[in-house]
């Protein structure tokens, strides 16, 4: 499962920009629900070559450009009801990422259902390069469905996935011959909202800056668009 800008503007629809500090690319802003509770609460820090985002769904830091906002502001486009985001360019500059509290912080994971989608493609394709009984084939893909695929989930590995999936096809030895190359990882549900929320809160950021200079900048709160 990943990440929708809809799940992710629902998660933020009552909340309030505090900007905390503003002192050139030095800048701490706080988001909260308006009502003073904290589920989906973040805080995006800034300091010269990199921006950190912590919050409910976990911490990243990323590093470019001196000020990071000029950076993710290229990115996001200026059609105001899309964030867009650029998953694979802004992972390449992404600098660490938090433990979440068992030390398997990750801005990707292992996808049960890329590999699922990776096993019944050669599947089907090795049977009909090979005539084999279609009781022999229905019963080989219950043995793979049961012992492999109904075991094999998010956050598992590649490896043992792949040592399971031969176990069980040792009959047909050159089934999944690739199967160790596979690219089963995807970006992970928290990363993908942490890539949303920054999109979304330089928005909110530039808009309170654009307000009029004796206007009180201090506490913004978000109108949903």
């Amino acid at each position: 499962m990943t990440c929708t800008q809809e799940r992710f503007e629902r998660d933020v629809a009552d909340h309030v920009m505090t900007i905390v500090r503003d002192d050139g690319v030095d800048r701490y802003i706080k988001f909260r629900n308006k009502d003073g509770e904290f589920p989906y609460w973040f805080e995006i820090l800034t300091w010269p070559g990199a921006l950190c985002i912590r919050g409910d769904c976990g911490t990243y830091v990323f590093s470019r450009l001196t000020d990071m906002f000029e950076f993710f502001r290229a990115g996001i486009g200026n059609d105001p009801s899309k964030l867009r985001i650029n998953e694979g360019y802004w992972c390449e500059k992404l600098q660490a990422v938090s433990c979440n509290g068992y030390g398997k912080g990750r801005a990707q994971e292992f996808s049960g259902d890329k590999f699922a989608a990776y096993v019944k493609r050669d599947f089907e394709s090795y049977f009909e390069r090979h005539h084999v009984d279609a009781q022999r084939k229905a019963h080989l893909w219950r043995e793979i469905q049961d012992y492999v695929l109904d075991y094999v989930g998010d956050g598992y590995e590649l490896g043992p996935a792949a040592t399971l999936l031969h176990e069980r096809t040792e009959e047909f030895p050159r089934m999944f011959e690739d199967c160790w190359e596979w690219h089963c990882d995807e970006y992970t549900f928290q990363f993908i909202w942490c890539l949303y929320a920054i999109a979304w809160a330089i928005r909110q950021y530039d808009a309170a800056k654009a307000l009029p200079a004796d206007a009180d900048t201090k506490t913004f709160v978000e109108q949903a668009s």
